[in-house]
């Protein structure tokens, strides 16, 4: 993705909050800035969301929220008027009605480890996108995996190679988060079993 509208660059701490988390040779594919300092952070195979500084309750240090896209249930902007927030939902994620102004840590998005303080349309229409991007990566991550099974006729001796080609797939995929576990040890079987 080379949309420089969805790459931003982002305060001293939030860079550096970024830079310590990502792996070795993982490439960004989004990075925006919320309204307090948070960031939102979408890699090839997760999204992060990253926060510093007093508005957020990280005055001495961050707070990293991180998901595989396959773990993501959806990625949705709440906005009204001037203000709204950014949420990401998943399974064992409390979700919360939210508001910018509140004084509240229980309903306040920048204090909200899955949720982003937005202000403005412009920032609001930016994280649309952003939801946008995150949804496809989810439906991309949660497609079923294809898995080729050799013809009953095929000496199966000729297809060793491209079986192990198959089950090095499967492992990457489960490395990435793209497979769980129950579902890489299904395919396999399924591909041993031929």
């Amino acid at each position: 993705m080379t949309n420089t509208g969805l790459i931003e660059e982002l305060p001293a701490s939030l860079g550096k909050a970024v830079s310590e988390n990502l792996r070795p040779g993982e490439e960004v594919i989004l990075k925006i800035r919320g309204a307090a300092k948070e960031a939102l952070v979408c890699t090839g195979t997760r999204v992060l969301v990253i926060k510093t500084g007093l508005m957020t309750g990280h005055l001495f240090g961050s707070n990293v929220f991180q998901l595989n896209y396959s773990n993501i249930a959806s990625a949705e902007v709440k906005y009204k008027l001037l203000t709204g927030y950014f949420e990401i939902s998943a399974g064992g994620v409390q979700n919360t009605n939210m508001s910018y102004w509140s004084n509240d840590d229980a309903t306040n998005p920048a204090k909200a480890p899955n949720c982003i303080s937005l202000a403005g349309k412009a920032m609001a229409n930016q994280f649309r996108d952003a939801s946008q991007l995150i949804m496809e990566k989810i439906a991309e991550a949660k497609a079923p995996v294809p898995v080729q099974t050799a013809p009953s006729h095929v000496d199966v001796t000729s297809s060793a190679p491209d079986l192990i080609t198959q089950l090095e797939r499967l492992a990457k995929l489960k490395e990435t988060g793209v497979l769980s576990q129950e579902e890489f040890e299904a395919a396999k079987q399924k591909l041993i079993a031929g």
